[in-house]
């Protein structure tokens, strides 16, 4: 879709994002006549607004690689956001809920790159991606909107707030060899305060986690983009949405692959 919004509407929105960003508080919405209403009005409130906030970006993250939610958003394929470099963690990490909005936790796949997906005429196949890649990582996706009740705004004000994005807590694989782990297959279970209240497999995210990914390098490379070695990126939920708050200690397992833990304080 084309852009519909001007420079002066898509700074008003991004403005208003920063200011919500950085008081650490949650607004309405975005402001009247500058709410994105197609793709292109999302990604270029979500670049302006990044590009005003001034972070270093760490990685990339898509989401929506779920087809049934595709359906129920009016989708016709995932999107895609970053992941600002203070906010990735490694496991265990402990995560002040003062620093964040109302929290809930996803258990996704991450990939870590050890060369370079620029971007090129042509689209990168799956060998293309595997060859890049270094390792793959369980991970604890924090969903922390700066949009009051984000699960019932628009899905393109939800990408322009780049995703509402809070932090992701990536552990290390317990095997060497990646290639060798049945991605689709893999079975994670997330658990709170040592109770188990997801289940979840690879198959959850776009058929397998590695399609996603593949996803994520060519649209990032039909924008001009592309993806950066040793950043990390993550490609969307094999569980349910949890919600998680102070106090709670959130564990994720993907069997065969490994752990990653967060405390919240």
């Amino acid at each position: 879709m084309s852009l519909t919004l001007n420079h002066d509407q898509i700074d008003r929105a991004a403005e208003a994002l920063v200011g919500a960003r950085r008081s650490n508080t949650v607004i309405d919405g975005l402001p009247a006549g500058s709410e994105p209403r197609t793709l292109a009005d999302a990604y270029a409130v979500q670049d302006r607004f990044i590009e005003l906030l001034g972070l270093e970006v760490g990685g990339w993250y898509c989401a929506c690689t779920n087809v049934e939610i595709q359906r129920l958003l009016s989708l016709a394929e995932p999107y895609y956001a970053r992941l600002l470099l203070r906010d990735i963690k490694k496991s265990p990490a402990t995560l002040r809920q003062a620093d964040y909005p109302p929290m809930v936790v996803e258990s996704e796949f991450a990939f870590r790159l050890r060369s370079d997906l620029p971007a090129r005429p042509a689209s990168y196949t799956r060998e293309d991606v595997m060859d890049a890649i270094e390792s793959v990582h369980p991970a604890i996706e924090v969903v922390a909107g700066h949009l009051r009740d984000w699960p019932r705004q628009s899905v393109f004000a939800v990408i322009a707030d780049n995703g509402t994005d809070g932090a992701l807590v990536y552990g290390e694989s317990i095997i060497k060899d990646w290639r060798r782990l049945d991605l689709p297959g893999t079975e994670v279970r997330l658990y709170v305060n040592a109770t188990e209240v997801r289940r979840g497999q690879g198959t959850n995210v776009l058929g397998d986690p590695l399609a996603a990914f593949v996803w994520l390098a060519n649209a990032r490379s039909r924008v001009g983009a592309g993806l950066k070695a040793g950043q990390i990126h993550n490609t969307g939920t094999t569980t349910s949405i949890q919600a998680a708050a102070q106090g709670d200690h959130v564990k994720v397992d993907f069997i065969g692959l490994g752990t990653a833990e967060v405390v919240i304080v």
